[in-house]
């Protein structure tokens, strides 16, 4: 008895839908008059009565996208008014008419995210990623590319409407599946800088420290400057993290090298006044190393097969 009671205590007070009928009752029946007369009979605040009272002022659209109505939450109501009057009415209905959702079969979070329009970025990039929905099934959850779209499939077909039970059906941590939709929802232009393969989780929480820490404004800023992993032979991402963190600003004087003869006929030394900042570099500096070779020297079969075709007369390679 006890037990049934508590659990009715805690439904009348967290539930809008039974808060907001239990008001209307003792409205009818004399009990109070006002919402200030109901409050301390009711035992709650005037915010979450308040509240109550507005889930009966919402489009009957949006209160039917709710599996169970008793489960509707103040923080709830408040979330959708507030979109509301934020983004209109007729862009609130418009999303709940494109979303395409079945009616009573959405969960709080599932309908905030309809109302917030996050169903509909979910369609959006999953049209973006252009990837068949049996090798995103297929792919193994190691990178954030693959998990946010991993994750965007089950909101479209219904499996999931939160991180959370993501996690738990795909068996992998919330922390991962959240970081890894905040990444995939980075302007293109910063994430065109890795590689999906480069652009990691590690890498990928870095990039989000950033924009916490300079604003997406000044990130985006920083990185129309900066070349990519793909056009640039060795280019590493701790590279492209120093430089968006504008760890590579330098007096102008660092910029002076000079390449010596080293001991032996394999060493050569590199003067600078910077190492540890050009060590940085060095998978940039031996792929340039290597294309200066590739330009200036030739194999010795390739040259004879161009005199031959050429027909010119052979003449005796040196060895």
């Amino acid at each position: 008895m006890i037990g049934k009671k508590r659990a009715y205590r805690f439904l009348s007070r967290r539930s809008c839908w039974r808060l907001a009928m239990l008001y209307r009752e003792g409205l009818a029946d004399g009990r109070w008059t006002t919402q200030l007369g109901a409050l301390s009979t009711l035992g709650v605040s005037q915010g979450d009565l308040s509240l109550a009272l507005q889930l009966e002022k919402l489009p009957e659209p949006i209160v039917d996208l709710f599996e169970d109505r008793i489960e509707i939450s103040s923080h709830t109501v408040r979330v959708i008014r507030h979109t509301i009057i934020h983004d209109g009415l007729s862009t609130v209905l418009s999303r709940v008419q494109r979303s395409g959702v079945p009616s009573k079969t959405l969960s709080n979070k599932g309908v905030l995210r309809v109302i917030k329009g996050q169903a509909l970025g979910s369609k959006k990039m999953l049209r973006r990623s252009g990837q068949d929905l049996e090798k995103i099934v297929a792919r193994p959850l190691d990178l954030p590319a693959h998990i946010a779209e991993r994750y965007y499939l089950g909101v479209k077909q219904g499996e999931w409407d939160s991180f959370s039970a993501c996690a738990k059906a795909l068996h992998i941590s919330r922390r991962n599946i959240s970081d890894a939709v905040a990444i995939s929802e980075l302007p293109v232009s910063i994430r065109h800088l890795f590689g999906v393969q480069a652009l990691t989780l590690c890498v990928g929480r870095k990039l989000l420290a950033l924009k916490r820490e300079l604003g997406i404004d000044e990130l985006l800023l920083r990185a129309l400057c900066k070349e990519s992993m793909l056009d640039v032979v060795g280019r590493t991402a701790d590279n492209i993290l120093l430089e968006l963190n504008d760890e590579d600003i330098r007096p102008l004087d660092l910029r002076r090298v000079r390449i010596k003869k080293g001991r032996g006929s394999n060493r050569l030394v590199i003067e600078c006044k910077d190492a540890a900042l050009l060590f940085r570099y060095r998978h940039e500096m031996e792929g340039a190393i290597h294309k200066v070779l590739r330009r200036r020297l030739r194999d010795p079969e390739s040259f004879e097969v161009i005199r031959d075709s050429l027909g010119t007369r052979r003449s005796v390679l040196p060895r």
